[in-house]
């Protein structure tokens, strides 16, 4: 059937009986839009409507199916084509109908995984998204604050040695006074002290205590004992445990606090995206979380190379500075932590750990 032929021909015959298409519309209690479509081709009626459209336009089912008035010998001839081509179309319709249902369902069904997929997304992102800390601008000012010097090993007189069980620097801290303490830690203190114009400068030497299984902070991250998930800081062994942070460091080249500090000042703070999987969304968690806790904000971060390993931390607070050293051997670290303010010479801090000896 050519739907365009019939459209034609009944508007034809329903302008021969001067009829408007609402008026056509009415006499069959449907819309005028309908009438437009079957007049314009774009469609056909429903077979129900047959009977009265051609009683309304004065012709034959066959003719109407046809798209053109037949004398009473050929419709005989007619009407097992007719017949034929109708039940073709139908088949058509039918088979058009069951495309477009299937085409229907595939989308709705596409839409659901797809708004299933982000629900799953947004819900990973809600939990494992740390809120943008406070101290984030100030812990990337300090640490992209970067240097590097070369210190190398000077040999001194064994008397000039203030020796600290497997730690030995030059003693220029005569008139300070040993404070005992408690060890609490893995790592033992050695804390020094003086007063000095009502103000107490103290020095700080720490390095390993006893047989102990992390003392940088990579090793911290890494540890079972120390977790950062959660409002709480916590994380259960089955969502992110130590094998997934050690394999963090791994695969980001991190193998000591120097890669760490350096890693931190080109990846911190990162945020989380719909986009990542879930892996990458735990890894930043736990990543953002622990710096945001663990990591002290610094104004000045120098690398130190040459018979040394490690690095220097500097915080200046009004007039006085804090000035941390990191020498890192054998995965364990050995240094000291002061305000002394011979320390803000930076050829004296040079000068006075080429003298240190780990044994």
């Amino acid at each position: 059937m050519n739907q365009e032929k019939i459209g034609r021909f009944i508007a034809e015959l329903r302008k021969e009986k001067n009829l408007t298409q609402e008026e056509l519309a009415n006499k069959l209690g449907i819309t005028k839009n309908a009438v437009s479509k079957w007049e314009r081709g774009l469609s056909l009626m429903d077979a129900s409507l047959f009977k009265p459209v051609c009683k309304i336009l004065g012709i034959s089912i066959v003719e109407l199916l046809n798209g053109e008035k037949i004398s009473k010998e050929e419709i005989k001839t007619k009407t097992a084509d007719t017949i034929k081509n109708t039940i073709d179309y139908s088949n058509n319709k039918i088979k058009k109908n069951r495309i477009k249902n299937i085409i229907y369902t595939i989308l709705i069904v596409v839409i659901f995984c797809i708004g299933i997929f982000f629900g799953y997304k947004l819900m990973l992102l809600n939990k494992y998204t740390l809120k943008k800390p406070d101290n984030v601008d100030e812990i990337l000012k300090g640490l992209k604050n970067q240097k590097e010097i070369k210190i190398y090993k000077r040999t001194i007189p064994e008397k000039d040695y203030l020796e600290l069980n497997y730690f030995k620097i030059r003693n220029d801290f005569e008139d300070y006074q040993r404070v005992e303490n408690e060890p609490t830690s893995p790592i033992k203190y050695y804390i020094y002290e003086k007063n000095e114009d009502g103000k107490k400068n103290s020095i700080n030497f720490g390095m390993e205590n006893g047989d102990i299984d992390h003392l940088q902070y990579i090793d911290l991250f890494a540890t079972k004992e120390a977790t950062f998930y959660g409002a709480d800081y916590s994380i259960s062994s089955d969502k992110f445990n130590s094998a997934d942070k050690k394999y963090f460091l791994l695969k980001n080249d991190i193998n000591n606090d120097i890669d760490f500090y350096k890693y931190i000042a080109k990846h911190y703070y990162q945020e989380n995206n719909i986009f990542m999987s879930k892996r990458e969304m735990m890894e930043n968690y736990s990543f953002n979380t622990f710096v945001s806790v663990a990591i002290p904000r610094v104004d000045e971060f120098t690398i130190i190379k040459g018979d040394y390993q490690g690095y220097i931390l500097k915080l200046f607070k009004d007039d006085e500075q804090t000035t941390q050293v990191t020498l890192i051997r054998d995965g364990k670290i050995y240094g000291f932590l002061t305000n002394d303010s011979r320390f803000k010479d930076d050829k004296y801090l040079i000068d006075l750990v080429g003298t240190i000896e780990i044994k």
